[in-house]
């Protein structure tokens, strides 16, 4: 027996293979009724759809034979990678020297008669070939060879459609996931930035005779402080949005101390704070540390902070941090009206009721808390809601250490 062998291109050639994603793939009609018509046009019991992979045959697709596969070293197929013709025509195999005393001639499925042609991608790689097979001597002629010339080509059409067709449907998904990040930005964008400028307009319409040289200069400090807060409100969008688009959320993550992260952020609510007279307590361990992506974090606990102030006067928001059970805790509680268990559950659920209008008349669209559900989820986070009525509310947010 003459193993088949190696053609000179054969790496690129099992680079084509694997590219198509074929090989293993489950019985498809289309490639069954292939062959089936390939044995009638020959009048063979056998005929196949073969793929030539490193150490084996693999058939796509077969008819008369129960086999899924071979080795490759046994194969009539792979003599077919390394011939300039485009049909291998074997008559009888008894009396080929390549053949004669091949396991798969002298023992099941004894093959006698073998002619194939080969299976060439548009990049010009032959992949394996369709063949039919006799358990005695016999032949084709040229309308036969003809035939097999043509289904040959069918399947290789069929092949890199299928790739196409995936690749068209992942550049939707891709377009489709582009487009819910624009929503997104543009919901965060009425959420996070609306409060600050909702602050700033509030403070500018007050009447600053009213106070003193110092109470304005103190005021004029806090726009300032709210208008920088703002613009970098928008710097971490435009961030956060590019890490969506980029898929490297889950790269960026690194060691973060959240008392200080936290103990940062705090100071940008104060001129929302004090127009309420709400008070903002940082209650976390801080020597409390989490490996997160601390731009994705911050988004959270501004919408949780702000929601929290929101719906809260004369009272406190508190956020709390500690390592519960082996995995990090973090909450933000407040002292205000409180949720409904009806509107807990909405939102738990991701299902989109009226917003609620805050204690100073304050609108919002709604989102903040489905938001921030969604940034948890892909900080492999999980989170929870606990509230009275005309008590107040805490989300628990649990993160893996």
């Amino acid at each position: 027996m003459m193993p088949p062998p190696l053609p000179a291109d054969e790496q690129a050639r099992l680079q084509e293979l694997y590219r198509l994603e074929i090989l293993d793939t489950e019985a498809e009609n289309q490639y069954d009724e292939i062959v089936a018509l390939a044995s009638q046009i020959c009048k063979v019991p056998i005929s196949l759809i073969s793929l030539v992979d490193v150490h084996r045959q693999w058939f796509k697709a077969k008819c008369g034979l129960d086999a899924n596969e071979t080795s490759r070293n046994v194969s009539f197929c792979a003599h077919m990678l390394t011939q300039e013709n485009d049909l291998l025509q074997v008559p009888d195999a008894h009396l080929d020297e390549r053949f004669f005393d091949n396991p798969l001639v002298t023992t099941a499925p004894n093959i006698r008669f073998y002619a194939g042609v080969p299976l060439v991608t548009s990049n010009g790689y032959k992949l394996g070939s369709l063949c039919v097979i006799d358990r005695k001597p016999n032949s084709i002629n040229e309308d036969q060879a003809y035939a097999l010339r043509v289904l040959s080509n069918q399947i290789i059409r069929m092949i890199e459609l299928k790739v196409k067709n995936k690749q068209i449907e992942e550049q939707k998904k891709h377009i489709e996931q582009q487009n819910k990040i624009q929503q997104k930005m543009l919901s965060i964008i009425a959420h996070d930035v609306r409060s600050p400028l909702a602050s700033i307009r509030q403070a500018l319409e007050m009447e600053l005779d009213d106070f003193s040289k110092e109470e304005r200069q103190m005021i004029i400090g806090e726009l300032q402080s709210q208008v920088t807060t703002t613009l970098n409100l928008l710097n971490n969008l435009v961030d956060w949005g590019s890490e969506q688009i980029l898929g490297t959320v889950n790269k960026n993550k690194i060691a973060t101390n959240l008392y200080e992260l936290v103990a940062t952020e705090i100071p940008n609510f104060h001129l929302a704070a004090n127009f309420k007279n709400n008070t903002i307590v940082n209650n976390i361990h801080q020597q409390l540390m989490v490996y997160t992506n601390p731009s994705m974090l911050l988004f959270v606990l501004r919408n949780l902070v702000t929601n929290a102030l929101k719906f809260t006067e004369n009272g406190c928001i508190t956020l709390n941090g500690n390592i519960e059970n082996n995995l990090i805790h973090l909450s933000v509680s407040d002292t205000g009206i409180g949720m409904s268990e009806a509107a807990i559950d909405n939102l738990l659920n991701k299902k989109l009721s009226k917003t609620t209008i805050g204690t100073k008349e304050e609108k919002g669209s709604g989102l903040g808390l489905l938001l921030a559900q969604d940034f948890i989820a892909l900080l492999k986070g999980s989170i929870s809601i606990e509230s009275t009525v005309g008590k107040g509310a805490t989300v628990h947010m649990y993160f893996p250490v």
